[in-house]
């Protein structure tokens, strides 16, 4: 990660959780190069099949990424498909804290 990545600071990019939640984003890729998308084609047809009402608002440096982003609304993920993904990130599952102690400061 470049220096001023603020991921530099997230409990889940460092050390042992890193490590941990990488076989995740391994397992991820998995799913979706088996289903010929991208990452986040996946995280975003996730979203949109878990809840109608839910408007993911997903970044992007580049027109392709941006044009990945789009198709994924076109992505019909099975109920299986939504239950594997649920297991894979099971909260239990994710190592490290969301943000640092610091983030956390006005957060229910």
């Amino acid at each position: 990660m470049a220096e001023d990545d603020f991921r530099k600071h997230n409990p889940r990019f460092e050390g042992e959780a890193a490590e941990a939640n990488r076989i995740l984003v391994d397992d991820l890729r998995q799913f979706a190069e088996s289903r010929r998308l991208t990452n986040a084609q996946v995280a975003l047809a996730w979203l949109l099949a878990k809840n109608p009402h839910v408007v993911p608002v997903p970044g992007a440096r580049r027109v392709a990424h941006l044009e990945q982003n789009v198709a994924a609304t076109n992505v019909r993920l099975t109920p299986a498909d939504v239950a594997e993904l649920d297991a894979l990130f099971a909260s239990e599952r994710v190592a490290g804290a969301r943000y640092p102690e610091a983030g956390m400061v006005g957060i229910e």
